[in-house]
């Protein structure tokens, strides 16, 4: 990380030096490449908002110049833009899927109430013998607004995926890090062009996921750089899911990890006042994911779902398969051994207890006794 600051650093140097001599093919050239360079270090996982910060705060002057720059060449406006000049930054992206998912509730492992509630709130108003019982408790409105949270890995992405495929809409799935690897002003156009694209859909979904990153508290230091970002969605959020035919249906799930760092207008009535917790999987989901991991996989007759789904207890299923791969690969490495050292055919090598136990005993899971409290306090309303 220091190396790569450290060479944004001498490109802010060499940017800077071709300004002040005038040279605009030069600080051109070099001021795309730190956006480019911005946009990656950017979007990587971990890095510290005072270093996003500082990257940001140099992209805003190039974005500016480049501005000015095309207005003095009398670059001409998008289509419906007004006077505004060409954003050198902006492109236009597409951001539905031409593809439903081919996915339904039966690709679900575990998680009934989260199913249950989408039956609810979704599939039955859809469905000729409870539309009618439907509209008589909630009215014309099928298009409704739903907040996913729960511990990282329980699948969120997945369920909306398999939503859209049972509803036979087209999903856009918006990565939060899509939004924010963008240079201040265009962020907010990428957010309207999401639910400009939605609008032309008779039925759609927009997933947006880690929602967290884009709309925390206005008042927290997180929210400093993402304001204008929560702002425009609002905006665009409101009146969205208002159908005007039957043949409509637009829906809106977020999801995230740290419900409680959401601003407040976000989840009042009218925006994601639907709030659905994802939890871990119980015993029978964990072995499920168990069973699926171990269906095509040599292993001791001793090594069983149960066992395994009890060792499990408190993991995702994201860590469950993360688990079952690294027990996996135990055999998987001796048998190249064997047939590397030996220059022999496999020897048979299977799963075993002690790959399973020596994989556990230094798997660490992203899901802490910790979080599970606070999920807890969140749920209660405390």
């Amino acid at each position: 990380m220091a190396n790569n600051i450290e060479t944004f650093n001498m490109k802010v140097r060499n940017y800077n030096d071709a300004v002040n001599r005038g040279d605009v093919a030069v600080y051109s050239e070099i001021g795309a490449e730190m956006l480019r360079m911005a946009l990656g270090e950017c979007s990587k996982p971990g890095i510290g908002e005072a270093l996003k910060s500082q990257y940001r705060n140099q992209c805003d002057h190039i974005i500016t110049r480049f501005m000015k720059d095309s207005k003095r060449a009398g670059v001409p406006a998008r289509a419906g833009a007004g006077t505004e000049a060409v954003d050198p930054y902006y492109t236009e992206k597409d951001w539905f899927s031409d593809d439903v998912p081919e996915l339904n509730f039966t690709d679900i492992i575990g998680v009934q109430e989260v199913k249950d509630a989408f039956m609810v709130d979704v599939i039955a108003p859809l469905h000729p013998d409870c539309r009618e019982i439907y509209h008589t408790f909630r009215g014309d409105q099928l298009g409704t607004q739903i907040l996913l949270y729960g511990p990282p890995g329980t699948g969120k992405t997945h369920i909306v995926k398999c939503l859209a495929g049972a509803l036979g809409c087209k999903i856009a799935v918006v990565q939060t890090s899509e939004i924010l690897a963008s240079i201040v002003g265009v962020a907010e156009k990428h957010m309207r062009d999401v639910f400009a694209q939605a609008s032309e859909l008779d039925r759609c979904i927009i997933f947006i996921d880690e929602i967290d990153s884009l709309c925390s508290d206005r008042d927290s230091i997180d929210s400093r750089n993402t304001k204008s970002i929560l702002t425009t969605m609002l905006t665009c959020m409101d009146g969205f899911v208002k159908t005007k035919s039957p043949e409509q249906l637009r829906i809106i799930v977020a999801a995230t990890n740290l419900p409680w760092k959401l601003d407040a207008a976000l989840k009042r009535g009218g925006r994601f006042e639907k709030q659905i917790y994802v939890p871990l999987p119980d015993y029978s989901a964990r072995k499920k994911f168990v069973n699926i991991e171990l269906e095509h996989v040599p292993h001791a007759e001793d090594v069983t779902d149960e066992y395994l789904a009890d060792k499990f207890d408190g993991f995702s299923g994201a860590d469950i398969k993360a688990a079952m791969r690294q027990i996996a690969n135990r055999p998987l490495r001796r048998e190249i051994e064997h047939i590397l050292r030996e220059r022999k055919g496999a020897q048979g090598e299977v799963i075993t207890l002690g790959d399973c136990e020596a994989v556990l005993s230094s798997y660490i899971s992203v899901t802490t006794p910790e979080m599970m409290e606070q999920f807890d306090i969140y749920r209660r309303g405390l």
